[in-house]
């Protein structure tokens, strides 16, 4: 080897080693765009050749993306949850965690859980009521190198495009979404529910809560519909009563105090079937005895305010989902996104369980 090509490879290996400091501390995030081979050689002193033979060689190592007419843009793997950068939970509500509601609050510890069996970190981030440019600053300060988002909205998307970064959505769901999705499986859950009570030889159901309201109510009220029509029991129009899950209170009354009042109810919203039992406590009804209910809940909602609603008697049946299990799957996702920036978006279904009325642990 020649004097020079051992100057030249130094050269080669010192810019390389500079550019990924650069990178490892965040003066160049992921999603901006690297400064152009000849102002890049001009700063560092070498040849244009040897710039982009050190930016094919990161390439070539998955920190950077090369794109025509634009330069080489860097991905999120410059940041590495393994030497400390943060995974993030973007919501969409108060900028404290601590104010978020009890699902959100669950699911962010889901998350953390799941990312610390990785040995890595998560951090909460409340996005209502912010710029959204404001939100992206706060990520690239944080160093963030992966996201799990709770929406899907436009100005989400457009955020995400500006930060370069994986991402995976949790419980949001919107069909044509350019981004994996990882969701409750509310049609199975919806034909579980429907087929518990028409099992339990129940000719007609009602349905009380909203249908259309969200891709989540349509999916539900299209699995009971379906198991309806599977079973030659279709549901009549006057058995939906279409109603927002936190203003049911009224309908479930009309709907108790009809005079041919419904013997099986679906309720899949947890707001919606506690209205529907206090209300029939006001009423001196109760489920179980004088109609059969599902409600739709997550196992800690299950324990923590579902059974105790029931003032020790036998709690009614319920569809129930795992904020763990989605949280797993949400991060395992990010890190296949992370190994492979190219992979499609997929929709990925989080099982859910019917639990029968009085259901107990197997192993209580």
């Amino acid at each position: 080897m020649t004097v020079s090509e051992t100057l030249s490879g130094r050269v080669s290996a010192d810019l390389f080693t500079a550019i990924r400091r650069k990178l490892a501390s965040g003066q160049y995030p992921p999603g901006k765009y690297l400064p152009p081979i000849r102002k890049l050689s001009e700063l560092k002193g070498v040849s244009p050749k040897t710039a982009h033979q050190v930016l094919k060689r990161l390439e070539a190592e998955g920190y950077l993306a090369a794109e025509a007419r634009k330069g080489y843009r860097v991905l999120a793997r410059a940041s590495d949850p393994d030497q400390g950068c943060p995974l993030a939970y973007v919501a969409d509500l108060q900028a404290s965690p601590s104010a978020w509601k009890p699902l959100h609050q669950e699911l962010l510890s889901a998350l953390q859980g799941a990312a610390a069996r990785h040995g890595w970190s998560m951090v909460g981030v409340g996005s209502q009521g912010r710029d959204r440019k404001d939100v992206l600053r706060q990520l690239v300060t944080a160093r963030a190198c992966g996201l799990v988002l709770d929406s899907v909205d436009a100005a989400t998307m457009e955020m995400l495009r500006g930060c370069g970064l994986p991402a995976v959505a949790v419980d949001a769901w919107e069909s044509d979404a350019p981004i994996d999705l990882v969701v409750q499986d509310s049609y199975q859950g919806g034909m579980a529910a429907a087929d518990h009570l028409l099992q339990l030889g129940h000719e007609h159901l009602a349905w009380l809560g909203p249908t259309v309201w969200s891709s989540h109510s349509l999916a539900r009220w299209s699995g009971v519909t379906a198991a309806c029509l599977k079973r030659g029991r279709p549901m009549a129009l006057e058995d939906t009563v279409d109603c927002p899950r936190d203003a049911c209170r009224t309908q479930a009354r009309a709907l108790l105090t009809r005079a041919m009042r419904p013997r099986a109810i679906v309720a899949l919203y947890l707001e919606v079937a506690t209205a529907v039992v206090e209300v029939a406590r006001e009423l001196g009804l109760a489920p179980g005895r004088d109609f059969d209910l599902v409600g739709w809940m997550t196992e800690q909602q299950y324990d923590r305010d579902w059974v105790p609603l029931f003032r020790g008697d036998p709690p009614a049946a319920a569809v129930v989902w795992s904020p763990a299990r989605m949280a797993d799957l949400a991060v395992e996702r990010l890190e296949s996104l992370r190994r492979n920036p190219g992979l499609l978006p997929v929709r990925i279904s989080v099982p859910v369980e019917l639990r029968p009325a009085g259901w107990c642990r197997k192993d209580a």
